[in-house]
């Protein structure tokens, strides 16, 4: 800090002069004079540390934003929507520009067989009267076999004892049956999931929130596994994508703020072309350049609130650089 001073306060001005009203009075007035100057002087001096280093805030300067354009748009989300089986298409739940919820029905297979097999499943599953038979044999058998040990013990040998082994066998195998009957139920419970699944293939539900650009069958169409019924594009957010020069692109980083605006407001009309749609750097290609111009390729994910932001356009993208001290 004296270091500072020195450099940015001559001494020479704070040598008191001497005038006609006496030593008191100026002595006075310059001690005034130096306050403000040292003042003035640490004011200045606010951006550096005590060791005559820049500190943090100074340190990381922000370049100056960079416009790139053209850039193309480009949906986020976009699927052809099939069936995972063959089938005679049932009821289509959408048509051509409807907005559709995420997890929304669209449109299914007729499944009646289907349904049935679910139902007959389930029946199946929920049943214990193989469990509840085999616990009732077991008993039957267990009291079975302590009657012939009790007579035994009244009066020994009465009941051979290949016979006394024999109902004892009986009963561990009535045991192992209660435990068959127990499996056999989970077997029966996993088949019922199974039809379950099953079920589901012939139902066709929205992946994402979007916009249902076509549809490409009707009901009763027969449908072969993997046609395209129904195409759904996302509209929430765009994706925007350009190419720009490698040095720019070394002081991009994912995450950095974006601002698109429209060109061409003669083909997208002077309210889009006015409006700044905000986003994200979400990708910068780190793995190569292309040859032609050492250009990189990005894009960055824009909100599209108002659906302005539609796929084909075109439009120039400003992007808030990346610190220099990142």
């Amino acid at each position: 800090m004296r270091q500072i001073f020195a450099d940015r306060l001559p001494l020479w001005r704070l040598v008191p002069r001497v005038t006609k009203s006496g030593l008191q009075g100026t002595f006075r007035a310059h001690r005034w004079k130096c306050l403000f100057v040292l003042l003035a002087t640490g004011a200045a001096a606010t951006g550096w540390s005590d060791g005559g280093q820049p500190n943090g805030e100074t340190k990381a300067k922000l370049r100056q934003p960079i416009t790139i354009g053209p850039c193309t748009i480009k949906p986020m989300k976009e699927a052809l929507l099939a069936f995972d089986r063959p089938g005679i298409l049932g009821k289509v739940d959408v048509q051509e520009g409807d907005t559709v919820e995420a997890g929304q029905f669209l449109a299914n297979l007729k499944d009646d067989v289907a349904r049935a097999t679910v139902a007959v499943s389930q029946l199946q599953a929920e049943s214990e009267v193989e469990i509840v038979y085999a616990e009732l044999a077991a008993a039957v058998a267990q009291t079975e076999h302590e009657q012939m040990l009790d007579a035994n013990r009244r009066k020994p040998g009465v009941i051979p004892e290949l016979e006394v082994r024999r109902a004892r066998l009986n009963h561990d195998k009535t045991v192992a049956e209660v435990d068959k009957a127990r499996q056999n139920r989970d077997v029966l419970k996993a088949k019922r999931d199974e039809a379950a699944a099953q079920l589901d293939t012939y139902r066709l539900e929205a992946p994402f929130e979007g916009f249902v650009t076509r549809v490409h069958l009707v009901s009763g169409a027969s449908v072969k596994q993997g046609d395209q019924v129904i195409e759904l594009v996302g509209t929430r957010t765009m994706r925007v994508e350009a190419r720009i020069l490698a040095k720019d692109a070394a002081s991009i980083r994912p995450g950095c703020k974006v601002e698109v605006q429209l060109d061409k407001p003669a083909e997208v009309g002077d309210i889009a072309a006015a409006r700044k749609f905000a986003g994200r750097i979400v990708f910068v290609d780190v793995a190569k350049a292309e040859a032609l111009g050492s250009k990189v390729r990005v894009w960055a994910e824009v909100e599209n609130p108002d659906k302005l932001l539609r796929a084909g356009l075109t439009a120039n993208m400003t992007v808030e650089p990346a610190p220099t001290g990142d």
